[in-house]
């Protein structure tokens, strides 16, 4: 017997990941504001195409760095983060609340630039709103939205949003339109996050969140419809919460089928996807689907 437990103890393997380097610096330009770029690299030979990951409203590219960054650079995927004007450590927060979302698409379209090959690029909430917006502009290996705003913006989800949590839309409209105002630790704990989340955690990472440009918010209430991934012959992928209470599993939904993308709703997590509770889960699931569809 003893030598049976032996025998099955020596058929498992423990397997350790290798370690992944991340980098910080700045894309410098002369027309604009430098932006951060934060990098993570494999310890070893990188496979399949890099990733660009670009955040939404009140975000930067930490939001990433925490979490997704490493992980898929552990798992040999090159990978990175932009923090668009004026958030993160990117220049132009001096000038923010005058930042338009040609603004941001144009300082997408300088992060989507530094790879040598085209990306697969992945947006979150209003930067999914950016990533669909440059379906057909830019070549892409794949699109994956994270609890993304729908292909019409703001139109539909904003006054929603107004109607049925009526203390969330009052403070992120003075978290951009008030100086200095950033979004309350409290709201932001019970709107963007599970409640599986511990709280500590949960507060660290509202009290991170920056202002927000109320011209971009304004704009991206107006309905721009993009070209469809699927017109554009990009793959795409459609992520959501269970629990997000300001991006619905129907609103996704809907923005899978415009696209003619795949589809996945995540169990007990809420908006922020690439922090809650679970995140590193997601952050399998994103790398799953890459590989199947060989991207």
């Amino acid at each position: 017997m003893q030598d049976a437990h032996a025998r099955d103890r020596r058929r498992f393997t423990v397997v350790t990941e290798p370690r992944a380097r991340v980098s910080r610096r700045m894309i410098e330009r002369r027309d604009g504001p430098a932006l951060e770029w934060v990098e993570a690299e494999p310890a070893g030979e990188p496979r399949g195409a890099p990733l660009l990951f670009v955040h939404g409203a009140f975000g930067g590219a930490w939001m990433f760095e925490e979490i997704f960054l490493p992980h898929l650079a552990r798992r040999g995927r090159r990978a990175a983060a932009v923090s668009l004007r004026g958030h993160g450590r990117s220049q132009g927060g001096g000038d923010l609340r005058n930042a338009s979302l040609s603004d941001y698409l144009a300082d997408l379209k300088l992060a989507l630039a530094q790879w040598r090959e085209p990306p697969v690029l992945v947006g979150h909430s209003l930067g999914g709103l950016l990533a669909q917006r440059v379906l057909g502009h830019v070549p892409l290996r794949g699109l994956v939205l994270m609890a993304s705003l729908p292909p019409e913006g703001l139109g539909l989800v904003g006054p929603r949003i107004a109607m049925t949590d009526a203390g969330f839309w009052v403070e992120a409209l003075a978290g951009s339109l008030l100086p200095g105002r950033e979004p309350a630790v409290a709201l932001a704990r019970h709107w963007l996050f599970s409640e599986g989340l511990p709280l500590e955690r949960a507060q660290n990472y509202a009290a991170r969140m920056s202002a927000e440009s109320p011209m971009a918010l304004a704009e991206a209430h107006w309905p721009s419809l993009p070209l469809s991934a699927a017109f554009a012959g990009v793959p795409a992928l459609v992520l959501g919460g269970a629990d997000d209470r300001m991006i619905w599993p129907a609103t996704t939904w809907r923005t899978a089928l415009y696209h003619g993308a795949e589809h996945r709703t995540v169990p007990g997590i809420a908006h922020f996807l690439q922090l809650d509770l679970g995140s590193e889960g997601v952050a399998r699931l994103l790398l799953d689907w890459l590989e199947i569809r060989g991207a």
